[in-house]
């Protein structure tokens, strides 16, 4: 008896089978109450989502499947990539939008940044707008971002071009030039045009500077600017010729919010 026991209890196969021996469970994690059916389970569980071990690409994800995970913005993704902290990535998602971070984490009521010595950026996408985010504070937690690219997309009359937020600088070009077709007299002659910001500022500029780049000699002064808002700005110049005169001014702009 003694010798047989304790054959079946050393042999690599032909013992009981797995569909003769129960599992206890203490933990209460199993519907099964053998072994056979908690592999079951427990295999049917993982291959819902991994492809199994006699399956081409054996233990990658198929498809992501999540429920309804929590209120608010809650977590979906979180990867530390190659062990940068400036470069931890997180995707958040509330019922609006979809966050895209790196080097920060929502906490319930702020962002906190992984490492203080870096910036922090991301990305949002919701139903009706594109965001960019930027944070360059380099405290530990913020409220929000101090600088965003928002992109508004819900309505054909919504503006095509990125509506700014925080501290804006832009730098453009502009130009302007005379001819006096009259051959003998003096002419003052008026010119002006207008110039439309790349993205729409949060707030009209709190200064425009404008710098030449080439000049004729008989040019005088720079151009004037007027009626700046959140989406350019307008500029002329009075210049006074000689018959036959040309002169032109061409330089670049530059504006800040």
């Amino acid at each position: 008896m003694l010798g047989f026991v304790n054959g079946h209890l050393t042999q690599t196969a032909g013992a009981y089978a797995a569909s003769a021996v129960s599992v206890a469970d203490t933990g209460n994690l199993l519907t099964a109450g053998i072994v056979e059916a908690a592999l079951t389970e427990v295999l049917g569980a993982f291959s819902g989502s991994h492809f199994r071990d006699n399956e081409t690409s054996a233990g990658q994800h198929k498809a992501i499947l999540q429920p309804v995970l929590g209120a608010g913005r809650v977590l979906l993704l979180d990867t530390q990539g190659a062990g940068g902290a400036a470069a931890r990535l997180r995707l958040y998602a509330d019922s609006d939008s979809a966050w895209f971070t790196l080097n920060a984490a929502w906490n319930g009521s702020a962002w906190a940044r992984d490492t203080t010595g870096a910036a922090a950026g991301g990305f949002r996408l919701s139903r009706n707008e594109a965001e960019f985010l930027h944070d360059a504070s380099l405290t530990a937690t913020f409220a929000s971002w101090t600088r965003t690219l928002r992109l508004p997309l819900s309505s054909t009359a919504s503006n095509t071009s990125f509506e700014l937020a925080g501290s804006v600088r832009e730098v453009g070009r502009l130009g302007l030039q005379y001819s006096n077709s009259d051959t003998v007299a003096h002419d003052n002659l008026s010119g002006g045009g207008s110039v439309t910001f790349r993205s729409r500022f949060p707030t009209a500029p709190s200064s425009i500077t404008l710098s030449p780049y080439a000049t004729s000699g008989s040019f005088v002064g720079n151009p004037t600017v007027m009626v700046p808002d959140r989406d350019g700005f307008a500029f002329y110049s009075h210049q006074n010729l000689q018959g036959l005169a040309a002169t032109y001014w061409f330089g670049a702009y530059t504006a800040v919010a």
